[in-house]
């Protein structure tokens, strides 16, 4: 399988994403803890450890391989804070789609329009470098990053995964999709 070059580091007008470092793990761990609120609509259980597992094994589909993996933390320009985490896998569930696992802004600068321009900014490389798609996985429950992705154009469904029946100890994800 043919993976697509994307970019160890990228920056949109207010932003810089890069490759998470050994030495961020702690601080981004922190921040994934701060967006733990989420399993209380996707069902997940707490994980002390998830940032540390991703920079060494990675948060995989089926069959999924580490090298296609990437988690990025995000930066506005000019300050050195982490303001947010980006989990993608390259090529799942084909060569030419794009997934994006986690997608999280710091509460302190939600609502500032950062992930939009994220996104964007991540739309127009995906294009650049040739990528057919881009799906995202959302937890029916999460109303938020629903309005969120379907704003953004993620409006093709390609997947319902979860329980059948919906309560509040049942739990299912939506998969969203964009041509590119």
């Amino acid at each position: 399988m043919l993976i697509k070059i994307f970019p160890e580091m990228w920056n949109t007008k207010r932003l810089v994403i890069n490759d998470l470092k050994d030495n961020e793990i702690h601080i981004v761990q922190k921040l994934y803890e701060q967006g733990s609120y989420i399993q209380q609509w996707d069902g997940s259980d707490f994980d002390n450890k998830y940032i540390q597992r991703c920079i060494t094994s990675g948060d995989l589909p089926p069959n999924g391989i580490v090298e296609q993996f990437r988690i990025q933390v995000i930066r506005i320009k000019d300050t050195e804070p982490i303001v947010g985490i980006l989990n993608t896998y390259h090529g799942h569930p084909n060569p030419e789609t794009f997934y994006i696992n986690y997608l999280y802004i710091d509460k302190k600068y939600q609502s500032q329009g950062l992930g939009t321009e994220l996104v964007n900014g991540l739309l127009g490389i995906l294009i650049q470098t040739k990528y057919d798609a881009v799906r995202a996985n959302v937890s029916v429950k999460n109303w938020p990053a629903i309005r969120f992705w379907t704003q953004l154009g993620l409006t093709t469904i390609k997947g319902f995964f979860g329980d059948r029946v919906h309560s509040d100890s049942t739990f299912a994800d939506i998969e969203l999709c964009k041509q590119l």
